[in-house]
């Protein structure tokens, strides 16, 4: 690369401007030519894999990658090739960095991550950002830094290692070794297009948005700090929520982050029946799933993955604050669209399971949509759930081994 080449940097603000690149596999050559040109107005250059016949690894193309930012440029954009773009994703990505200037930006989280149940959320609050969950690895799908970021990135790796880890991994210890927290756009302003996985990663099963700019069409744009309805915004930073609700393989549980005070901060794993009972909400939840299974035509043999759609958004609806957001309560359309990542979002199940669960998601959306509702009125009628008390907390185990064992899932 020409250090002196600036051409295509286009300014955001005065002070700021974006260069941009996309980290691509010889394989899929034209997928990344066609995102380069979506974003020429920054200049986007397309990034190879160095060594394409290596062993799989992102780390060697994201360091390229990284390593592309324009010299003039103050943020870095690298979007990975099977993503598909949002409608207006340039405007939207100019407000987001006007509106959070000196902040590491991610613009996607997979709807079976921690970051992705962070993100619906968010999205069910009407939230236009979330923190991402320490602990977890950073989303690198579009991922925008400050320079300072990227140039500490630089310094701090290197892709040639005996054994590189993945990209994502590298990046959550490195910002997080600085103190720098990401940022998880609500809605998301990518999506993945569900290519085959070139490193092993199609065993989690789909892998898509939590929560999609296009699938919310009356949802708006982030609040430009320039514009007069930044007056309106709310004034506190995006809260990371104390309890997420989360998905693997089917099977429901709950990661307590750092919010809901945690030891040092580490997520912890505790299954959702258990949650129920330790938090007073497993009798009047029961009553609630009693009634809505009444009327649900499910095989025998897959009700259960019924159950745990329902006590997932009913746990989602008791975390949700009735009170109205500075921004207004979430549309309709935002609150189904959320749901039904988590009913999709953890379907990495046998085949039969999968294909029925496919077939049915809008059903079982909207048994979704009847457990946070009740929820949400169990809310309004008792409060929000009390915390986890410290001394059971001390107990549960880290959220991590959820990864490393994917059967904690089953047990759960």
């Amino acid at each position: 690369m020409d250090p002196t080449d600036t051409t295509g940097a286009v300014p955001v603000t005065p002070r700021a401007v974006i260069s941009a690149a996309v980290m691509a596999h010889p394989r899929r050559r034209t997928e990344a030519a066609r995102l380069a040109r979506a974003l020429s107005r920054w200049g986007a250059r397309t990034v190879h894999d160095p060594r394409p016949d290596g062993p799989p690894t992102t780390l060697r193309t994201a360091w390229a990658a990284w390593g592309a930012i324009r010299p003039d440029a103050t943020h870095h954009l690298v979007l990975q090739d099977d993503v598909e773009l949002c409608r207006d994703f340039i405007e939207r990505v100019e407000s987001a960095v006007r509106e959070h200037p000196d902040t590491p930006l991610a613009f996607y989280a997979n709807w079976d991550s921690w970051n992705g149940a962070a993100t619906r959320a968010a999205a069910l609050r009407n939230e236009r950002w979330v923190p991402a969950v320490p602990g977890e690895w950073t989303p690198t799908l579009a991922l925008l830094l400050p320079r300072r970021d990227v140039t500490a990135l630089l310094r701090a790796t290197h892709p040639d290692g005996a054994d590189p880890e993945p990209d994502d991994v590298v990046l959550a210890r490195e910002l997080g070794a600085r103190g720098r927290q990401v940022l998880i756009s609500v809605p998301h302003l990518v999506e993945h297009t569900g290519h085959p996985s070139l490193i092993g990663n199609d065993t989690y099963g789909p892998r898509h948005s939590a929560c999609f700019a296009d699938d919310v069409s009356d949802h708006g744009l982030p609040v430009d700090a320039g514009r007069p309805e930044a007056q309106n915004a709310p004034s506190g930073p995006p809260r990371l929520p104390g309890v997420l609700v989360h998905r693997l393989r089917g099977r429901a549980h709950i990661v307590l982050t750092g919010q809901a005070g945690t030891p040092n901060g580490e997520p912890r794993f505790i299954p959702l029946r258990t949650y129920l009972a330790d938090t007073g909400m497993a009798g009047r939840s029961l009553t609630h799933w009693d009634a809505a299974r009444a009327g649900l035509q499910a095989p025998d043999g897959l009700l259960w993955l019924c159950e745990e759609v329902w006590y997932c958004a009913y746990v989602l609806g008791a975390h949700t604050s009735p009170h109205p957001h500075p921004h207004g309560p979430p549309s309709p359309r935002l609150v189904r669209v959320a749901l039904r990542s988590l009913v999709l979002g953890g379907t990495a199940l046998p085949a039969e399971q999968r294909l029925w669960t496919e077939l049915h998601a809008a059903r079982l959306t909207t048994l979704a949509e009847h457990g946070f509702a009740a929820g949400l009125g169990d809310r309004r009628a008792y409060g929000p759930p009390p915390p986890v008390p410290a001394e059971r907390l001390a107990t549960l185990p880290a959220a991590e081994r959820i990864w490393q064992d994917p059967s904690l899932a089953d047990a759960a």
